[in-house]
């Protein structure tokens, strides 16, 4: 499986199977999301995988808050 130029680590699937990044279409996801993202930023070493997903999942919470 590959998105873009490179092939997901096995890491970054795992990220993903944990918390599918999904359009958020109301407040309880909304949260979710945000629980997700606290929960990663908690661990305080990120690698690049974890800046990637806290990306999407950021350009999905503002995606939602910008409709709503």
């Amino acid at each position: 499986m590959t998105t873009g130029l490179t092939t997901p680590s096995p890491y970054y699937l795992n990220l993903i199977a944990e918390f599918a990044p999904r359009p958020i279409t109301n407040d309880a996801e909304l949260v979710a999301t945000q629980q997700r993202i606290n929960s990663i930023i908690d661990n305080k070493n990120l690698n690049q995988e974890d800046r990637d997903y806290l990306r999407v999942l950021g350009i999905l919470i503002y995606e939602y808050e910008e409709k709503n």
